[in-house]
């Protein structure tokens, strides 16, 4: 008989490190190929209550499972006031889970986190969601033998029967979508972009990082406005979009942001980015200089790009400068020397996004499902 699953709340410091570094010390993706381990110094930072953005906009606890006196796994419950006041006081999430393939370790952790919320009066939990919709979201139900893109992750396979078999069921689907060989688009890219843009009175400029200060309200706003009505849509606090800005900027080519203005008001913006995760595995969490030079060569051999944020207001839909934006991304991308070009990631339920994606026959490669069951 197998011995029992004890749960512990995260009170201190040694026990917050034993969170954070339980995707390590679990072995669980020890030979897994598709793992990119995540940054530790950028994760400590995002759980850190004086450094992360979520803890202005919600509250969250954090449990470890113990089985035979070993760690077994972790997850965080927590509750989004923005959420509540744009959907529901019924929804709290789970996030951050991470097990050894053992139904029981994860129902503990599930009805540890499911105890929680009950007790902050949620009727329902959801997840993941490691905080937010553009956090990490979802487990991976299809493309798991493929590594993620830059700024997504990867996770055990057997995560979702853990989830389906402690009485989950589907909330929505993600996908990662990828346009291959857009070396084969040229010519067709620039005689669409060219038609697309006649008669627009739009002035479409390349972002200079000395701007980077002056664009970032115009970034919040824009994105704010123009994802409203996506599901799950959030607005983005100061303190969020900063975070990802300077994410971005490190890494970020300046011909692959392009911000469109009209009538000296900027309108609308796209954000890509070179697909660096597969250079991340060297890095194993740890900015070390050795590892940090291997990282660096590696990550200029990259041959994707990830459109990983972008928006146009609402008035100004319908004037086909979102086409122009993707276009122009890929056209620039091969320009570049980029070989594919991926967006990711793309709800189930954004049908125009989906269909805009068609015509370039993009490869759904990759989906992650968000779960959720009632709470008892």
């Amino acid at each position: 008989m197998a011995s029992p699953v004890t749960i512990k709340r995260v009170e201190n410091k040694k026990m917050m490190k034993e969170f954070i570094m339980f995707p390590w010390t679990s072995g669980i993706y020890k030979n897994d190929p598709c793992w990119v381990p995540p940054l530790i110094g950028e994760q400590k930072k995002f759980f850190d209550p004086q450094k992360g953005y979520f803890f202005e906009i919600g509250e969250v606890e954090y449990f470890l499972a113990y089985r035979d006196g070993k760690t077994a796994g972790r997850i965080t419950a927590h509750i989004n006031h923005l959420y509540e006041e744009k959907y529901d006081n019924d929804t709290g999430f789970f996030g951050f889970f991470e097990s050894i393939n053992d139904v029981d370790v994860a129902r503990a952790l599930f009805d540890a986190a499911e105890a929680w919320l009950k007790s902050k009066g949620k009727t329902i939990m959801n997840g993941p969601q490691s905080f937010s919709v553009y956090d990490s979201v979802g487990f991976e139900i299809h493309g798991q033998d493929v590594i993620p893109v830059v700024g997504l992750f990867h996770f055990a396979a057997y995560y979702p029967y853990l989830v389906e078999s402690c009485g989950f069921e589907k909330c929505v689907d993600w996908s990662c979508y990828l346009v291959k060989k857009i070396d084969d688009y040229k010519p067709y890219l620039k005689a669409v972009k060219e038609e697309f843009m006649k008669g627009q009175t739009v002035e479409y400029k390349i972002f200079k990082k000395k701007e980077i200060n002056d664009r970032k309200d115009d970034i919040h706003e824009i994105f704010n406005r123009a994802w409203e009505g996506n599901w799950g849509h959030l607005p983005l606090t100061r303190k969020q979009l900063d975070s990802i800005i300077h994410e971005l900027v490190q890494i970020v080519i300046p011909e692959l942001v392009v911000f469109a203005e009209k009538d000296g008001r900027t309108v609308g913006f796209i954000i890509s980015i070179p697909d660096i995760n597969p250079a991340m595995r060297i890095l194993n969490g740890r900015l070390y200089p050795w590892r940090l030079v291997r990282f660096l060569l590696a990550a200029r051999k990259t041959k994707k790009i990830r459109t990983i944020i972008m928006g146009v207001l609402p008035e100004y839909r319908g004037q086909k400068i979102d086409d122009v934006f993707y276009l122009r991304t890929i056209e620039d991308g091969i320009r570049l020397g980029f070989e594919a070009s991926d967006c990711s990631l793309i709800v189930e339920t954004n049908k125009k996004m989906i269909g805009a994606l068609k015509p370039l026959r993009a490869e759904n490669y990759k989906t992650y499902r968000i779960y959720q069951r009632s709470i008892k």
